[in-house]
């Protein structure tokens, strides 16, 4: 049997290629590459004539092992595996094979770092390929949305300092621990936080045992807003000091702890004016066991100007006494158990403590009988009940004036 002359089926695969019968033409050139595996020609001809893409890439790849600098074949390369990868895309791997490969042979392929970014393991590593294909082209609007969108992505998240709960952006409160966390506003430390109080605790001790091992600005600074929303105010200034004193802290802090000092020392000092304020006014001590009467008085007083002390009975009277001394003003029901107000009043004019002290009775008795009574234990005066409030207080304020207090 004659074997077949490469160099005619050549020129015959070459006259089928131009006459448009792509059967006979990839038949011919596959018989010549295998009769002349290195016919640099017959492996162009027939990656021309190659109907699916992996096939193209292949031949390619002979014609430019056979001769590395065939200018057809490194030109055809690139875009030949760019439509292998578009065939293969279902198989993420195999596609990002061919890609890698066209933009190892052609770094400036624009459509290949395309097809990379859009089969990326990562936002990172598609973020990147973007990058590329824009410093190919910068007017590549796909290649512009799309780094934008990735970008969007990869903006770093928020997370709490004190618990690391991640959230989208900063917040002033943290939602998951209930935290404040900036100095900025003050006075967000004015009253007692409702944090998750166990949480907070722990992330305390795991702040401290960082801070302890490795110093940050950042750390320190956290623990520090844990001390103060935990109602450590005092520990908490210390060690926001110190973190605003770390080369790493960020400028800000400076202001705002300086800021928070001020306020807070401002409050200290309103809350001490009020306080001594607060001491100036009489007292008057209600001694009734009838809380809605205590809360009435208490509160018709309160607002005349004076401080109230409630008892239930004389035993929690004699109690409030030791405590805090005696009042301006006792205020009793003569209708009590145990102790009634008749009795209990005999007993305040027997002791040196309270003997001076006006006593005022209130009571839903009426008539002459219980007046006298009264006054024969010593009260200064007597109202009954239900008592009218204008009234209650005119009487107090004849007995113990309150000071610069609109009468």
């Amino acid at each position: 049997m004659v074997q077949a002359d490469p160099a005619e089926l050549l020129n015959e695969g070459i006259a089928a290629a131009r006459s448009g019968d792509k059967p006979r033409t990839r038949s011919l050139f596959r018989q010549v590459t295998e009769l002349e595996p290195g016919n640099e020609v017959a492996w162009l001809w027939r990656a021309k004539s190659a109907d699916a893409p992996e096939e193209v890439v292949d031949c390619l790849r002979q014609a430019l092992a056979i001769n590395p600098h065939n200018e057809v074949a490194k030109a055809a390369l690139p875009d030949a595996l760019v439509r292998a990868a578009a065939a293969h895309q279902a198989d993420r791997p195999r596609a990002r094979q061919f890609l890698v490969e066209a933009t190892t042979v052609s770094p400036k392929h624009e459509l290949a770092w395309m097809w990379r970014a859009g089969l990326a393991d990562t936002p990172e590593e598609g973020a990147e390929h973007l990058r590329t294909v824009l410093g190919i082209n910068p007017q590549n609007a796909k290649a512009q949305a799309g780094l934008a969108k990735l970008q969007k992505q990869l903006a770093p998240r928020w997370t709490c300092p004190i618990c690391d709960h991640p959230e989208a952006d900063a917040r002033p409160l943290c939602p998951a621990c209930g935290c404040a966390l900036t100095l900025a506003v003050p006075e967000a430390f004015d009253v007692p936080r409702a944090i998750k109080r166990p949480a907070v605790e722990a992330a305390a001790k795991r702040l401290y045992a960082a801070a302890r091992d490795a110093q940050t600005a950042g750390g320190v600074f956290a623990l520090g807003l844990a001390y103060l929303n935990l109602g450590f105010a005092d520990e908490a200034t210390k060690t926001l000091r110190a973190a605003v004193r770390m080369p790493a802290a960020d400028p800000a802090w400076k202001d705002q702890l300086a800021r928070f000092t001020a306020h807070r020392e401002h409050a200290a000092r309103a809350g001490l004016t009020a306080a001594k304020a607060e001491r100036k006014k009489p007292v008057v001590m209600v001694v009734d066991d009838s809380p809605t009467i205590r809360k009435l008085v208490s509160a018709t007083l309160s607002a005349a100007g004076y401080r109230v002390a409630e008892a239930e009975s004389g035993y929690a009277a004699a109690d409030l006494i030791r405590e805090g001394g005696p009042p301006a003003v006792f205020l009793l029901d003569v209708n009590m158990p145990g102790i009634d107000g008749f009795s209990l009043c005999k007993t305040f004019r027997g002791s040196a403590e309270t003997a001076k002290v006006p006593v005022v009775f209130l009571t839903g008795k009426d008539g002459l009988f219980n007046k006298l009574r009264g006054q024969w234990a010593g009260a200064a005066e007597y109202l009954t009940k239900p008592f009218d409030p204008q009234k209650l207080t005119a009487v107090i304020a004849k007995l113990v004036p309150v000071p610069d207090h609109p009468q």
